[in-house]
Parts: C-alpha cells; sequence; structure tokens
C-alpha cells in the first residue's frame, strides 16, 4: 500500500476531506511515535509506506512514553487541535488502516507493547 493510497483509507473511512486525512493521520502517528520505543516505532514503520515511517521515527525521542488510552488520545488532541472525542474517533480510523496494512505477528508485537485498552483502538475488543 503506498502513502497515498494509506490517506486514501483513512479519508473513506472517517469520512474526512483528503487535507484532513493527512493532518489526522499525521497527529496519530506522531504521537504513536512518540508513545513506542524505537525499536517498535522502526519494526511498524518497516511495514508502513516510508512517509509514514518517516512520521514515526520523527516522533520518537528514544525512549517511549507510558501513557494509557486516556492520556494517547489527549495527545492526539492536542497535536491535531481538536477534542477528545474526534481524536478517539481519529485514532481508530487510523488504527484500523494500520491494522490492515501490517502482518499478523507484527500486530500481536505492537499490541503485546501496549497496555491493553489500546487493542480496542485496534478493532481489537476481544483482547481487552
Amino acid at each position: 500500500m503506498s502513502y497515498g493510497e494509506f490517506v486514501a483509507t483513512v479519508r473513506d473511512r472517517g469520512e474526512y476531506p483528503n487535507d484532513e486525512a493527512e493532518r489526522v493521520v499525521e497527529a496519530v502517528l506522531s504521537t504513536l511515535g512518540e508513545r513506542l520505543p524505537p525499536h517498535s516505532s522502526s519494526h511498524l514503520g518497516d511495514q508502513l509506506p516510508a512517509e509514514l515511517a518517516l512520521i514515526l521515527d520523527n516522533a520518537a525521542d528514544g525512549s517511549g512514553r507510558s501513557w494509557g488510552v486516556e492520556e494517547f488520545v489527549a495527545h492526539v488532541a492536542e497535536n491535531a487541535d481538536e477534542d477528545e472525542e474526534t481524536a478517539e474517533t481519529d485514532t481508530r480510523v487510523v488504527f484500523s488502516a494500520i491494522s490492515d496494512q501490517v502482518s499478523g505477528g507484527e500486530m500481536n508485537k505492537l499490541l503485546s507493547q501496549l497496555p491493553s485498552g489500546y487493542a480496542e483502538l485496534f478493532g481489537y475488543s476481544e483482547l481487552t
């Protein structure tokens, strides 16, 4: 999947205008890049289009954060300059596109490094 196809998937699922879809993708992925340890961010980026991997890499500061779901959504809201309800919806849309893009093994590794509440954001409510 190319960067354009990824953004189009997000645009269609979230019913966003194209420029809004790009902004949402960047806000969610940059927050995810901050949240993940660098090696996890890098492994995830390996399965995404280069432009998305770059967003993850640019946001990583070398430590990863320990944010729970509510804190994560609050940071997405801040990065996207929107309310938390909208940020949660945006996160679910972008995470669902990520889930479709990466292998099952990589999703398992990713989810194992995050608190269980994140599984629901990725569309795996049975794992919470």
